[in-house]
């Protein structure tokens, strides 16, 4: 990954923690999915997903972003 992927991933990351915090969860989603295209292996791109997941009562699909993003973070 070069730098200015890095950046667009660091920014859509950025731009979905934003939209979750304003309640606009659909589109935070669709700036980490954004983020994980560029880097599937980014564990707090995961992370933040399930949460805006689990806020919008999706569970189960919540638990599998947790399931992934701590299997990265134990480097699994």
């Amino acid at each position: 990954m070069d730098l200015a992927e890095l950046k667009l991933k660091h920014d859509c990351v950025e731009h979905g923690d934003l939209r979750d915090s304003q309640g606009r969860f659909e589109k935070a989603i669709a700036a980490y999915d954004r983020a994980l295209m560029i880097d599937p292996e980014d564990a707090d791109a995961w992370y933040n997903k399930g949460e805006t997941l689990f806020k919008m009562g999706r569970i189960t699909d919540a638990s599998k972003c947790f399931e992934i993003a701590t299997k990265l973070y134990l480097g699994e």
